[in-house]
């Protein structure tokens, strides 16, 4: 995810700024003044923290946040033969990315991230699968609020014929704490296979408190994902961050790009853009920049214990 307005909005603003105990009114430059401070403050708690972070970034969470979707959730590969009939497994894999970008807003001041998932999944009668999802990433929103995003996701997969639905509950934990504020959405995702030609999505995410802010958002997307000779995909989407302020930055973002599956590996090339002007952007990311059009390269390794145990047999 990323730390949408409440905290940074407040500063451009110049509104009354509650920041661990500090109350302080800011205004135009003031904003650089009292980030440099901040980060004095924070630096021994940053580099120890950081220490914690990078292992949940190493072992844990999706190769694609849960509220990154946009365009329908390709398949995930075949890497390994998984077992048949076994009702409980565990997914996970690791990613490398060129630019952490959600919601078309970058995540980690255009820089690379290293991402990865953990997703443990029971096979339920009636219900289909139901999981828990422990995704992580590093983030970087500008000198002294460089850190760690770990989001944490519960919910379930039912499927009917060509339609599959995914529900349930995302939280967004940031460490440091000061890097952005934790908070929740519930999400609502459905694919449609039109017949093995092309599949149609759509995604909602509800935040009952966005950001800590008191207020509500909502984010509503939808996109076409259409498979391509030689294990290729191509997809787009579109999406509109709704938010209950009147003096909040919504958005509209949209992307388009290409992937290619080689047994357990993909790599992924995309395009982002959003509508933000620089000052929305400001709000939204830390950066004037961090809005802008651009191409992401991810290249993600996905598998499974059932998978590996498997292979490891057979050798």
């Amino acid at each position: 995810m990323m730390r949408y307005g409440c905290r940074v909005y407040t500063i451009v603003q110049g509104r009354i700024l509650e920041w661990g105990g500090l109350k302080t009114r800011l205004q135009g430059n003031d904003m650089a003044a009292f980030v440099r401070n901040i980060s004095r403050t924070v630096y021994a708690t940053i580099f120890s923290r950081s220490m914690v972070a990078i292992p949940f970034i190493l072992l844990s969470a999706n190769t694609q946040a849960v509220e990154q979707e946009i365009a329908p959730t390709a398949p995930p590969p075949p890497p390994l033969a998984a077992t048949p009939g076994v009702p409980f497994d565990v997914a996970f894999g690791i990613a490398l990315t060129t630019d952490y970008v959600s919601r078309g807003i970058t995540n980690s001041n255009s820089e690379p991230a290293i991402q990865g998932y953990v997703e443990p999944s029971i096979e339920l009668p009636t219900i289909g699968t139901a999981y828990v999802n422990v995704w992580s990433s590093n983030v970087d929103y500008g000198e002294g609020f460089e850190g760690a995003e770990i989001d944490v996701a519960a919910g379930i997969r039912p499927e009917f014929g060509p339609l599959s639905l995914d529900l349930g509950y995302v939280h967004y934990f940031y460490t440091p704490e000061h890097v952005s504020p934790d908070y929740g959405e519930i999400f609502a995702k459905a694919d449609y296979n039109v017949e093995d030609m092309f599949t149609i999505g759509g995604r909602v995410f509800f935040a009952p408190d966005f950001n800590q802010s008191g207020n509500t958002a909502t984010w509503v997307a939808g996109g076409v994902r259409v498979p391509l000779p030689h294990d290729f995909s191509a997809y787009a989407g579109i999406g509109y961050q709704f938010i209950d302020d009147p003096d909040a930055f919504e958005q509209l973002a949209w992307m388009a790009g290409i992937s290619y599956s080689w047994k357990s590996l993909t790599l992924d090339v995309r395009y982002w853009g959003t509508d933000l002007s620089d000052e929305g952007c400001t709000a939204r990311s830390g950066f004037s920049d961090g809005c802008d059009d651009r191409v992401v390269a991810t290249i993600s390794f996905d598998t499974s214990w059932s998978a590996v145990r498997d292979w490891l047999s057979d050798k």
